[in-house]
C-alpha cells in the first residue's frame, strides 16, 4: 500500500509539473504590415496597368488642345471629361494616384510641345484638388520639347 501511495504521489507531482510548464508555455506570433506596399512602383504599377485612366488622357488632351486665350484651369473646368476622369482617379489607390497621372501627363506632353506641354504640368499638379482627392498636389514637371 505504501507502494501504491508513492507512486500515487510521484504520478501527482508529474501531473502538477506539467500543468505548470504548459501554463508558462508562450508562443510569440510576429505579423508584419508593410504599410508602403501600394507606394511601391510594383504594385502601383500592377493597379495602374487594370486601372485605365483614358477619360484622364482625354481631359489632358482637351486642356493642351484648348483656345490660347483661356488659362489651363477654365480648360479643365469647362471639359466634359473632368468628371469622368475624377471617377476615375478615385477608383486608384491614393498612394498610387499621382503616378497615374504623372504617366498620363508624361504621354500628352509628349505629344503636345511648348505651351501645351506646360499647361498640361500644370492642370496635372492641380487635379487631384481639383477632383477632391488626397493627395491634394502631385509633382509633376513640364517637359519641353
Amino acid at each position: 500500500m505504501a507502494k501504491l501511495a508513492t507512486l500515487a504521489a510521484i504520478f501527482a507531482a508529474f501531473l502538477l509539473m506539467s500543468h505548470v510548464i504548459e501554463a508558462h508555455w508562450t508562443t510569440i506570433t510576429s505579423v508584419e504590415i508593410d504599410e508602403e506596399a501600394p507606394r511601391r512602383s510594383g504594385s502601383c504599377h500592377e493597379q495602374l496597368h487594370r486601372q485605365d485612366l483614358n477619360r484622364c488622357e482625354q481631359l489632358f488632351e482637351d486642356i493642351a488642345r484648348g483656345s490660347p486665350g483661356r488659362r489651363a484651369r477654365e480648360r479643365m473646368e469647362s471639359s466634359e471629361s473632368l468628371r469622368p476622369c475624377c471617377e476615375q482617379l478615385r477608383q486608384v489607390q491614393e498612394g498610387c494616384r499621382c503616378e497615374g497621372i504623372r504617366q498620363v501627363a508624361r504621354g500628352q506632353q509628349g505629344e503636345f510641345r511648348g505651351e501645351g506641354s506646360l499647361e498640361v504640368a500644370r492642370s496635372a499638379r492641380r487635379l487631384p484638388s481639383t477632383c477632391g482627392v488626397a493627395p491634394q498636389h502631385c509633382e509633376i514637371k513640364a517637359a519641353w520639347y
